[in-house]
């Protein structure tokens, strides 16, 4: 059955969609008690105000490894030599440590958005070139003859046949990649020195205030828990309703 591991991330998503909000509501929880501790020490729209920082240079990545991942995944599948061809050198490159490269990007770019955004293009890409290729392998030869013969033909074929096809394992793809990208954005926002949730973060846990910096923590949780429920998961169930039997 196409899109299997789509599917079956969907049916799993909807089983334990209540849990979600049980995590969110468990971490909006340890917010209040946490903020009334601390008295009112903790610069809540500050912090909001570096998230959206990290939440722009995340978006900015995201735009750019969905382009290059579809471009990649197309290519990589686009005939059996290429495949043969890239597929190694696509494995090669996803098992490189990421945070390898950040050195020299802060030698050439300095502490600026220019290198968040790329060391996350670097690990957030791979998901979503991975995403398409299994797309690709899961479409039917039927399907693709008959897309031909009702003229999806050139640019045509990739807007009305492939991409339409190709949504469910590019959000699978794209879940897996915005959640890597929380995780990298806040090394690479201390390392690099930008203005961000990361940054912010480790500038509390420089003073050694370990009560204002789990406060900080739980509040970057329950932002990103709320991102995925309220606009990934969603989007997951809207293109995954309906299977195509194989």
């Amino acid at each position: 059955m196409p899109f299997a591991h789509s599917h079956r991330l969907a049916r799993l998503s909807r089983r334990h969609q209540r849990h979600h909000w049980a995590v969110l509501g468990l971490l909006l929880a340890g917010i209040v008690t946490l903020a009334v501790a601390s008295r009112g020490a903790f610069n809540t729209w500050a912090f909001l105000g570096e998230f959206g920082n990290s939440f722009i240079s995340v978006s900015l990545a995201y735009v750019i490894c969905l382009i290059a991942g579809l471009l990649i995944g197309l290519a990589a599948t686009a005939s059996p030599k290429l495949e043969n061809t890239l597929l190694p050198v696509i494995d090669l490159a996803q098992s490189f440590p990421t945070f390898a490269i950040l050195p020299v990007l802060v030698y050439h770019f300095g502490g600026s958005r220019i290198t968040v955004v790329t060391i996350l293009s670097i690990a957030m890409v791979w998901p979503i070139v991975f995403g398409v290729i299994s797309g690709v392998k899961e479409q039917r030869s039927d399907e693709s003859e008959a897309a031909t013969i009702f003229g999806a033909t050139g640019w045509r074929r990739l807007v009305y046949y492939r991409w339409p096809m190709l949504r469910p394992t590019v959000i699978t793809g794209s879940i897996i990649s915005w959640g890597q990208a929380w995780d990298t954005v806040v090394g690479a926002e201390i390392i690099a020195g930008v203005a961000g949730a990361g940054h912010y973060l480790g500038a509390i846990g420089d003073r050694g205030d370990w009560q204002q910096l789990l406060l900080g923590i739980l509040v970057y949780l329950f932002l990103i828990f709320a991102i995925n429920q309220l606009w990934w998961l969603p989007l997951l169930h809207r293109y995954t309703k309906y299977t195509v039997e194989s």
